[in-house]
């Protein structure tokens, strides 16, 4: 089972006692792995039988999650996609320059789902996966309506106000 990640670091105090006939044993073998445990940012002390252990959370994360996993794809203006071969395997990306937030807003005003999905290039499922996360970004939640719904007048410049926004050059 893997473990969650922490939201803050763990502390913990014990009082401990050498165990008969393992005192030098453990004089000689404390200091060897309080250096293993300092390597990995965990903090290991013993004073007078008092045992400290502390785990910083950031550290903890970044060692344990790796941030492993397939990256995500960024769509590009054109849909068009490049190929590269790495260790015998083919791989795709998207190639030129990133469809932002503020592109795909002006795309909507001018074109429907399908005539979209077929001018990027994309799978239907990724089109509305990407989308979905769009409409429910702090960033569309901030728009004025208007500019969506075309009731801006025609010194109004939609693509202007979508990029005037913070938030607007986050990848579609």
């Amino acid at each position: 089972m893997p473990a969650k990640k922490l939201k803050e670091s763990p502390f913990i105090k014990f009082m401990v006692t050498d165990a008969p006939g393992f005192e030098k044993f453990n004089e000689k073998n404390l200091p060897i792995i309080i250096e293993a445990l300092n390597d990995i940012h965990i903090n290991l002390t013993v004073n007078e039988g008092e045992l400290s252990l502390f785990i910083p959370a950031s550290y903890y994360n970044e060692y344990h999650k790796r941030n492993a996993g397939r990256r995500r794809k960024v769509m590009s203006k054109t849909g068009q996609y490049e190929s590269y071969e790495i260790n015998g395997r083919k791989k795709t990306f998207y190639s030129g320059e990133k469809l932002t937030y503020a592109d795909m807003l002006t795309l909507l005003q001018t074109h429907s789902d399908a005539s979209l999905i077929k001018e990027l290039n994309i799978p239907r499922a990724t089109y509305y996966r990407h989308k979905k996360a769009m409409l429910d970004s702090k960033y569309y939640a901030s728009l004025d309506q208007k500019y969506l719904t075309g009731e801006a007048g025609p010194d109004d410049s939609a693509d202007e106000y979508f990029r005037s926004l913070p938030g607007w050059d986050n990848a579609f």
